[in-house]
């Protein structure tokens, strides 16, 4: 079983408020991520949420989606991943990280880095743009004892660092399906450009 985790808890400090809830196009953002992962082929969805949790709860009824409370939300990223695990069925081989705040991944990304996962075994398997690596980001049941013991707000980069021998990259075409909103004008410019698309 592979799931796939949707980091959706941060309060959206810099933005005035949670990203999560953010309009895309008729729908909140949260639910149009949690669509891109089930029509990936995941084994099953969780979303990781924060403030306003109720509110994300009703952004996702009618999917099939679970929605777990991360009570530290506060204490930084690693809290989410720790909340993400906490919730996953037992037998789960991997769990493919989402981040809510990035609109431009696609189910086939997704479905490319599970099918490296499946095709290598690898622990660790990342996107990587002509620029930089980016989302989302799989790792395998024996890491996560390591992404438990992870603390702050750096999530799963500290063990792509550490394990950097370990980890299989898919190569995507284009910096932009990492593209961030994290303030109103990455707001706009997502906004602008899903348009043009």
């Amino acid at each position: 079983m592979i799931v796939g985790a949707i980091l959706a808890a941060g309060a959206g400090s810099r933005l005035g408020r949670p990203k999560a809830l953010l309009d895309w196009h008729g729908r909140p953002l949260v639910r149009y991520l949690a669509e891109v992962a089930l029509r990936s082929g995941l084994d099953r969805v969780i979303v990781v949420a924060g403030p306003r949790v109720d509110e994300v709860r009703a952004a996702l009824r009618g999917l099939p989606v679970d929605v777990v409370y991360n009570y530290y939300f506060g204490l930084g990223q690693s809290t989410s991943v720790q909340a993400a695990l906490g919730a996953v069925p037992p037998g789960t081989e991997a769990v493919v990280f989402l981040l809510v705040d990035q609109p431009f991944v696609s189910p086939e990304l997704i479905r490319s880095v599970v099918d490296a996962y499946r095709r290598t075994g690898a622990p660790i398997i990342a996107p990587r743009g002509p620029r930089r690596p980016g989302n989302p980001v799989l790792f395998s049941r024996p890491l996560f004892v390591e992404l438990l013991s992870l603390r702050g707000d750096r999530g799963g980069r500290a063990l792509i660092e550490r394990h950097a021998d370990r980890v299989v990259t898919v190569t995507v075409g284009s910096d932009e399906v990492f593209f961030d909103i994290d303030t109103a004008e990455d707001y706009r410019r997502a906004l602008d450009r899903s348009a043009k698309l």
